[in-house]
């Protein structure tokens, strides 16, 4: 550890030299920017790296699992462009189904060995991704609820949890590229939060997913599920308005709807009859929901102490 002593120069301003070899390490010179990332009570200095992230990979033989999951991963994790080397026919059109729901991955260039893919995508940001998935999932609301009349919405249900995994994987994305470009402990902590939050709409899109696939949802339980929108409508305005009473409020009508779906499970005119399969997708939909209220709560409380 070194230690420094301020100077000032032209009377208003301070000066710090920065160490030689810190300067020759990250071979900056003369005019170079940069970044200055300011904490409670201390200061971080850092190159302006701010270059397009570029992978090499050299894939072995693995199945088609692992290419998936490698390129969902690549993306995640920010990469820009991604060079897959040594490649063939078959492992081409592998790559090529896995990144299908990898928003803005595009091929840019085959050749006879070599494929390179590029993200297109640099528009989005972290707030614009989250409330698009917020937007698909309560369009699954709507759809899922007419679904109860006319089974030929299956399709349009099928899309839009495709497009809701497109945007989840694309939050992810954005939230990952800011954990690691992130200029402030609140920034730090809100790429956090996000996370989790992201997390529980994809669940949430999956369960409604499940109730079209298995045509669980009857007449009888569709004032629940208008119940379960009504609730995630209030659980995205509490989240992005930071509103601790909202939340808290949100929490306690998540508690008494998850009381009424629990007592759907046992009927009182059939109390032999288990109907936990029945509802459980409602239910696990009534729990992200409280869960979302929890986060947000603590979250608008985090946010007071900070301030």
């Amino acid at each position: 550890m070194e230690r420094r002593r301020l100077q000032i120069v032209g009377g208003s301003s301070y000066m710090i030299s920065l160490p030689k070899s810190w300067i020759k390490r990250n071979n900056l010179k003369r005019g170079d920017e940069l970044i200055l990332i300011e904490f409670d009570d201390h200061l971080r200095i850092m190159p302006n790296n701010s270059k397009s992230k570029v992978v090499k990979v050299r894939l072995p033989r693995v199945g088609d699992e692992f290419i998936k999951r490698l390129f969902y991963s690549l993306y995640i994790q920010g990469s820009d462009e991604i060079v897959v080397e040594n490649v063939d026919t078959n492992l081409k059109d592998k790559i090529k189904d896995s990144i299908k729901n990898l928003v803005g991955m595009e091929i840019v260039d085959v050749d006879s060995d070599k494929m390179v893919l590029k993200c297109l995508t640099t528009s989005f940001d972290v707030e614009k991704a989250v409330k698009r998935l917020c937007q698909i999932v309560v369009e699954m609301f709507e759809c899922v609820e007419r679904f109860v009349n006319t089974r030929e919405l299956f399709n349009y249900i099928e899309k839009l949890e495709e497009e809701a995994d497109k945007f989840y994987i694309l939050s992810l994305r954005m939230i990952y590229k800011k954990v690691f470009e992130y200029s402030n402990t609140s920034e730090l902590f809100t790429s956090v939060e996000s996370r989790s939050f992201v997390k529980l709409l994809e669940e949430i899109a999956d369960s409604l997913y499940d109730m079209a696939t298995s045509f669980c949802i009857c007449r009888e339980f569709l004032e629940t599920l208008k119940n379960l929108k009504r609730l995630f409508e209030i659980a995205v305005d509490s989240y992005f308005k930071r509103d601790s009473f909202m939340s808290i409020n949100l929490i306690e009508m998540a508690n008494n709807v998850e009381n009424q779906i629990l007592s759907l499970c046992y009927p009182k005119n059939c109390p032999v009859r288990n109907r936990y399969c029945e509802v459980s997708p409602l239910l696990e939909v009534c729990r992200c929901i409280k869960s979302m209220g929890e986060m947000s709560f603590n979250t608008a409380v985090c946010r007071d102490v900070m301030l």
